[in-house]
């Protein structure tokens, strides 16, 4: 055997060995794992740019938390931007350190009827993530972590969790509900709160740091989520969009002076891959929570990023904020001499009513 053809053998070898380890790897290395090593490089990119101090508790004037723009992230437990990949809640911790401060997970229903995270295609049936995860672990992974100020620079602003609920079991709605009771009563907002009963998004962000606001759709009517849910896109305070539906709207006048008052939070439209959009239109029309995927560190996130680098609330330039009320002078009686009101005339040959 000569030298080329010894050499041959050895690539060949060395490429099969090499296919094998890498099956092995992702054979028997748990799916967890992989992601969180997927996780690891892209969310220490992050670190490395950020620069981020809490908001605090503005005083004057009282600011609202409609007039503040939300760091905000999509498909939380994805480590990267393909769309079909392994899922794990040790993605929150790193995602926490970057600062988004609202979370949106996917609920579903496992064989055993305990809600899980995962992420399907809903017109096909077809499962985007590989796998899935605990609903409670994800819970205790952000109560650990959203509001540790080791773990979280920004720990003290309030915080949105968005929950998407892709089954009608009321079951498993309700054991949601018991699991966030469980692991984050501390941070949960107290009973005047419930059901709705205030529109937090006029509510002073003060009153609502270091708290955790539950926000979901109308499919939590009738169960025990109702009550743990402080808003609803079921409701006019909250408009849920998509990317599409937001930055082609037919009527950009109407979004900018709903945003005034009321809360738009913008959803990426699920395509071939998780890989984010420009948001700058969305934030030029005064959309508050635009959501974006972490995992994918693309020029849209750059773009995102440099809107949020110092803090995860950027209060929204005055002219998308609420308008100023105006002001006009007290009115001047009418001089009594003139009115429209019947008036008699009288002569020597005739008295008229005009």
């Amino acid at each position: 055997m000569d030298w080329y053809q010894y050499s041959g053998t050895v690539l060949a070898a060395a490429i099969v060995l090499g296919l094998i380890g890498y099956a092995l790897y992702h054979l028997l290395t748990p799916s967890d794992i992989q992601a969180s090593v997927a996780a690891e490089s892209t969310f220490n990119a992050y670190q490395t740019v950020m620069k981020l101090a809490p908001l605090g508790c503005p005083t004057t004037p009282s600011y609202r938390l409609c007039d503040y723009y939300m760091a905000s992230s999509a498909y939380s437990l994805f480590p990267g931007s393909k769309i079909y990949d392994y899922i794990t809640d040790s993605v929150i911790p790193p995602l926490m350190k970057s600062g988004p401060r609202l979370v949106e997970l996917d609920i579903y229903t496992d064989v055993s009827d305990n809600p899980v995270v995962g992420l399907k295609n809903q017109t096909l049936g077809t499962d985007y993530a590989y796998n899935t995860v605990s609903f409670e672990a994800c819970c205790v992974a952000l109560a650990n972590n959203a509001f540790n100020s080791v773990s979280c620079p920004v720990s003290s602003d309030p915080f949105v969790l968005s929950l998407v609920f892709h089954t009608d079991k009321t079951n498993v709605i309700d054991a949601c509900a018991q699991i966030l009771k469980d692991t984050c009563h501390t941070y949960l907002l107290d009973s005047s709160y419930s059901y709705q009963r205030k529109n937090l998004a006029i509510e002073p962000v003060c009153n609502l740091q270091s708290k955790l606001i539950v926000v979901s759709g109308p499919e939590t009517k009738g169960t025990l989520m109702d009550e743990v849910v402080n808003m609803s896109w079921g409701t006019s305070t909250l408009r849920r969009l998509t990317y599409k539906q937001a930055s082609q709207t037919q009527d950009s006048d109407e979004l900018i002076n709903n945003n005034r008052n009321n809360i738009t939070m913008v959803v990426p439209d699920i395509g071939s891959d998780l890989v984010n959009v420009n948001p700058q239109i969305l934030l030029t029309y005064g959309c508050q929570w635009n959501l974006m995927n972490y995992g994918s560190v693309d020029s849209a996130m750059e773009v995102y990023i440099g809107e949020f680098q110092e803090n995860s609330l950027v209060l929204k330039p005055e002219a998308l904020r609420a308008l100023a009320v105006k002001k006009y002078a007290q009115p001047v009686l009418p001089d009594p001499a003139v009115s429209f009101q019947p008036m008699q005339k009288t002569s020597p040959i005739y008295t008229i009513t005009v």
